[in-house]
C-alpha cells in the first residue's frame, strides 16, 4: 500500500504513546504494559476489534473511548487499562493495517509477471473494499500524529522497495536507475492508491456502474501497470472484459 501507504518496543514499565490530537504535547502519556494472561490477552484484542469497528463507522476523530467501551460492552476504565487513550489504540489498528502488505505470511509473488500484478492488486482492492472507513482515518492520523507518520513512510518504502527490486528481477537488461525505478513504484501505487480511494472510500457512482466486480477492478488497474513497466499489452487471454486496451494507443505519423 502507497502512502495514501518497526515494532514499537514495549517495555514492562510502559512506554510514552501517541498523544491525542487536543492534548498538550508536553504531556507525559504512558502506555499500559501487555497483559500477561491469556484472559488479558484475548480482553485486550476484543476491545482493539471494537475500536476497529467503531473506527470504520465514525472515523478518527469523531471517536470516543466512550464509543469503544459501549461497542464492547464493558466500562471506559477497562479500555484504560489496556490502552493509554484513543490515539494510541488507533496507532496499533492502522499500524497492522499498513503493515500487511509487508507480512511475512504471505504467498510468493507468482513467477508470471502479470499475475504478480494482478495478485498484488487483488489484496489491496479488497483491503479498501473491506476497510474503507480505516483507509480514511489512515490519512487522518497520517496529517495529525508525526510518529505515525513517521512508521507510514518508513512501510511505504519498504514496499516500494520492494517492488522496484521485482522490476530489476524481472527485467535486468533494461532496468532503470534504482531511484528511477524507486520513483516509477511510487507514482504506480499513487495511481492505485488514489483510483481505489475514490472507488470505495468516496464511492464514486461512475466507479459502480463501469466494473462488474472486484476482480475487474483489480484486472483493470493490473493491465494499466503492466503497459506502464513493460511498454506492452499482457496476454490477451489475461485482459478479461479490458481487451480494448490493445487498441489503445497512437498511431506514429
Amino acid at each position: 500500500m502507497a502512502r495514501r501507504n518497526k515494532d514499537m518496543e514495549t517495555a514492562a514499565t510502559g512506554r510514552a504513546a501517541v498523544a491525542p490530537a487536543g492534548e498538550r504535547r508536553n504531556a507525559v502519556v504512558r502506555k499500559p504494559a501487555p497483559p500477561i494472561t491469556k484472559r488479558g490477552t484475548r480482553t485486550r484484542d476484543m476491545i482493539k476489534d471494537a475500536a476497529a469497528r467503531v473506527l470504520e463507522r465514525m472515523g478518527y476523530r469523531a471517536m470516543r473511548l466512550q464509543d469503544i467501551a459501549e461497542e464492547a460492552g464493558i466500562n471506559v476504565s477497562l479500555v484504560y487499562h489496556y490502552f493509554s487513550g484513543k490515539a494510541d489504540i488507533t496507532f496499533e489498528i492502522l499500524t497492522e493495517l499498513v503493515e500487511s502488505p509487508l507480512s511475512s505470511d504471505l504467498q510468493p509473488a507468482p513467477e508470471d509477471p502479470f499475475e504478480a500484478i494482478l495478485e498484488a492488486n487483488r489484496r489491496v482492492v479488497a483491503t479498501y473494499k473491506a476497510t474503507p472507513g480505516l483507509i480514511r482515518c489512515l490519512l487522518q492520523l497520517d496529517e495529525e500524529e508525526p510518529k505515525f507518520a513517521e512508521l507510514f513512510a518508513k512501510v511505504s518504502l519498504d514496499w516500494n522497495r520492494r517492488v522496484a527490486r521485482d522490476m530489476a528481477r524481472r527485467a535486468p537488461a533494461a532496468a532503470p536507475h534504482e531511484d528511477l525505478r524507486l520513483m516509477t513504484a511510487y507514482a504506480l501505487g499513487g495511481m492505485v492508491d488514489s483510483f481505489l480511494f475514490e472507488a470505495f472510500v468516496d464511492r464514486n457512482p461512475l466507479f459502480a456502474k463501469s466494473f462488474q466486480s472486484d476482480e475487474d477492478i483489480a484486472t483493470f488497474l493490473a493491465i494499466l501497470w503492466y503497459r506502464a513497466l513493460y511498454l506492452a499489452d499482457p496476454p490477451r487471454e489475461n485482459m478479461g472484459p479490458f481487451t480494448g486496451f490493445s487498441d489503445l494507443r497512437l498511431d506514429p505519423k
